[in-house]
């Protein structure tokens, strides 16, 4: 009985929905207008009743949309419960998932590349495979908008085997987790804090970190102080050739 009435609450939302765009022009309104205030209660309202399955689906019709993209979010997801949502094998280039609650949430072999997850709450939350690196427009190769993680809460998260290349890690909270075999390559970890998490395996070659305080710029453009990137004990990140920057 509850999964059918989780049912008919996605089905009513993706008919819904589907009015506002084709009928309202919700993919092209201003900021502030009536017709996205609406869409933001009925997803709201939607994502507290539905499972993760069903919170996943959801996610990915608003992708595929063009309604939560990080260049161009329509939708303001900041009050959306995402806590559990399964994202397993999606495709969600440069989403715009920040800063939410998806504590626990099932990123297994997820794309996010370009993804925008700074600030959020990411604690227990399956990552392993997940692709978070820079994404490239067609023909130019030099210049990507990398996944940011700014600030992001990743304490006893599962990033076994992820690609974190050129990811931005500044701040981010990864106490205690798992990144044994994970690709690490160019991130930034200034300010980052790794106590006990499990780095065998994870390339780190020319990943920057920091030393000493630094002045950075938090997930919502503001300046802050970061402490010194914490490593687990014995790690020793010259050994795995990360670029300390201020030594």
């Amino acid at each position: 009985m509850l999964d059918q009435q989780r049912q008919a609450t996605l089905t009513a939302y993706f008919d819904d929905m589907s009015v506002l765009v084709l009928q309202n022009n919700l993919t092209t309104s201003k900021q502030g207008a009536p017709v996205r205030a609406i869409a933001i209660a009925r997803t709201d309202t939607a994502l507290r009743v539905l499972n993760g399955v069903r919170k996943g689906t959801l996610i990915r019709y608003l992708w595929e949309a063009g309604l939560i993209t990080r260049q161009h979010p329509v939708i303001n997801l900041l009050n959306a419960d995402l806590n559990g949502a399964v994202f397993a094998g999606a495709n969600l280039y440069q989403v715009a998932l920040s800063p939410l609650g998806l504590s626990h949430a099932n990123f297994t072999a997820a794309g996010l590349i370009g993804a925008d997850l700074s600030g959020s709450n990411l604690s227990g939350a399956d990552l392993s495979g997940a692709a978070l690196t820079c994404f490239y427009q067609s023909g130019n190769s030099r210049t990507g908008v990398c996944a940011d993680l700014n600030g992001t809460y990743l304490t006893g998260a599962n990033l076994t085997g992820a690609n974190l290349t050129g990811a931005n890690l500044t701040g981010a909270n990864l106490t205690g987790a798992n990144l044994t075999g994970a690709n690490l390559t160019g991130a930034n970890l200034t300010g980052a804090n790794l106590t006990g998490a499990n780095l065998t395996g994870a390339n780190l070659q020319r990943a920057r970190y920091n030393s000493k305080l630094i002045r950075v710029k938090n997930a919502r453009g503001g300046s802050v102080t970061e402490e010194p990137t914490r490593w687990p004990r014995r790690f020793v990140p010259k050994a795995a050739r990360a670029i300390c920057v201020d030594c």
